[in-house]
Order: C-alpha cells, then sequence, then structure tokens
C-alpha cells in the first residue's frame, strides 16, 4: 500500500497549532491527535471540506485534549 500526504483543516483546538496538517497516510482518517506542548490534542473528522490554496480539504473539529504520560 502507498504511503500519500494528505492535508487536513484543524478547527478549534489550542492557539499556535498549524490549522492545516500535512499527514503521511494511505488514506484519509476519521480521527487524528497531534502532540502539541505536553498534551495530546484530539481531533474528529466532521465530513465538511474548505478550500485551502485551491485544494478541498476534509475538516477535522477538535474534541479534547489529554496529558502526555512520561
Amino acid at each position: 500500500m502507498d504511503l500519500l500526504v494528505v492535508a487536513i483543516v484543524l478547527a478549534g483546538g489550542p492557539d499556535g497549532l498549524s490549522r492545516v496538517q500535512q499527514l503521511a497516510e494511505t488514506e484519509v482518517l476519521e480521527k487524528f491527535t497531534v502532540a502539541f506542548y505536553g498534551q495530546h490534542v484530539h481531533f474528529e473528522r466532521t465530513g465538511r471540506f474548505e478550500m485551502v490554496d485551491g485544494r478541498e480539504l476534509p475538516v477535522f473539529q477538535w474534541i479534547y485534549n489529554t496529558a502526555i504520560a512520561e
């Protein structure tokens, strides 16, 4: 299975987190988690799309944060 770079748009979440994320995936996921300043920030796919730089990207909405265990 070939990996491809998928771009997604994040809605909500902490200030300073890049709104557009590039993922190396086999397909667009239903959930996405990113590590950000000692937290795992969790997002869920909304079914909506947003135009960014001429590309229609899937939108993921923030749902919650969890602490990263050390």
